[in-house]
C-alpha cells in the first residue's frame, strides 16, 4: 500500500521510512566473522539504559553472540552506559517507527548476512533481567532440532511463539518468503495491529512454509489455554527457570493480580529487586 501526502506518493513500509534515520552510534556495518548474532530491539524515551539491557548484552556476548542494538527513540543523545559496562555491541538508533518488528527489520536490512548465519537470536528489552545466567537459555535453542525456537509459545488467540525471544537456526532467515516477511513490513495503527499481522503472522507463514518450531517453555506447561505465559503464568516460569519476569508487570501490576507478588519472588529466588533493573 502507499499513503498520498500533498499530492506526493509516500511509503508505508516500515524498513524505506526508518532506514532514513538510521545512523551507527557504536561500531559499523561490517560484521567480525561469527556464527552467532543477536539483534536486540530496544525503545526508550530518554538516553538512559537499564540494568536489564546491560546484563542481557553482558550475557549475550558472554554465550558467543555479537549483539545488535537497535535503538528507537526520539533523544537523539548518545545512551548512557555504565562507567563499569564490559559489553561491546553495536548500537544502531533510528525514529520510533514501526515498533519491535521495525527495529529487527531495520537489522536484518543493515546486516543482510546475519539471514545465513547458524545462530541467530531476534529480541528485545521488554524484559527485566536476565537474573541468572543466560546459558541454559542459549543451550536450549542451540541443541533444539526445529528450525525456529522460542523462549515461549503461547495457544492465546492462535498458536504461535511469543515474539520478545525467537531464535533462528541454521541459516533459515535466507528463506525467501521470511526474506520478503521482513523486507515488507508496514505502519501500523496500533501495537493490537502488529501482533495480528506480525507476531501471529510470523508462525502462520512458518507453518504454511513447512517450517518447523519450538519453544523452551511450551505454554502447557506454564498456564491454561487462555492465558499469556509472560503474564499470568509468571511465577511458573521463574520457577522453570526463566530467569526474568515482563517489565510490564512491574510498571502496570494491575494486569494481573499476583504481579504484586513479583518483587518478594525474584528477590528469594534470585537475591535482586526486579525494580532495581528497570
Amino acid at each position: 500500500m502507499r499513503l498520498r501526502n500533498s499530492g506526493a506518493i509516500v511509503t508505508d513500509r516500515v524498513t524505506t521510512l526508518a532506514m532514513q534515520t538510521v545512523r551507527f552510534e557504536r561500531g559499523s556495518r561490517r560484521l567480525q566473522p561469527t556464527d552467532r548474532v543477536a539483534i536486540v530491539a530496544s525503545f526508550g524515551p530518554d538516553n538512559t539504559v537499564s540494568r536489564s539491557l546491560v546484563t542481557f548484552t553482558q550475557e549475550l556476548e558472554a554465550n558467543g553472540y555479537t549483539v545488535i542494538i537497535v535503538r528507537a527513540s526520539d533523544d537523539a543523545r548518545p545512551l548512557r552506559w555504565p562507567t563499569d559496562n564490559v559489553a561491546h555491541p553495536i548500537i544502531v538508533r533510528k525514529a520510533n517507527i514501526g515498533y519491535d518488528f521495525g527495529s529487527w527489520a531495520v537489522g536484518l536490512e543493515l546486516f543482510p548476512s546475519v539471514r545465513r548465519k547458524p545462530f541467530v537470536i531476534l529480541t528485545n528489552d521488554s524484559l527485566l533481567g536476565p537474573f541468572s545466567s543466560l546459558t541454559p537459555l542459549i543451550e536450549n535453542f542451540e541443541s533444539c532440532s526445529t528450525n525456529v525456537w522460542g523462549a515461549t509459545n503461547t495457544s492465546q488467540m492462535h498458536a504461535h511463539l511469543q515474539s520478545f525471544f525467537v531464535g533462528y537456526r541454521s541459516g533459515i532467515l535466507s528463506n525467501p518468503a521470511l526474506k520478503q516477511f521482513w523486507s515488507d513490513l508496514r505502519i501500523e495503527a496500533d501495537k493490537g495491529m502488529i501482533i495480528q499481522k506480525y507476531e501471529l503472522g510470523l508462525s502462520r507463514l512458518l507453518f504454511a512454509e513447512g517450517l518447523t518450531t519450538s519453544a523452551c517453555f511450551e505454554s502447557e506447561r506454564v498456564v491454561s489455554d487462555s492465558e499469556n505465559p509472560t503474564i499470568e503464568g509468571w511465577k511458573n516460569l521463574l520457577r522453570l527457570g526463566f530467569p526474568f519476569v515482563k517489565k510490564e508487570l512491574i510498571t502496570n501490576p494491575a494486569i494481573v493480580p499476583s504481579a504484586t507478588d513479583i518483587p518478594a519472588t525474584v528477590r528469594a529466588q534470585f537475591g535482586t529487586d526486579p525494580r532495581e533493573w528497570l
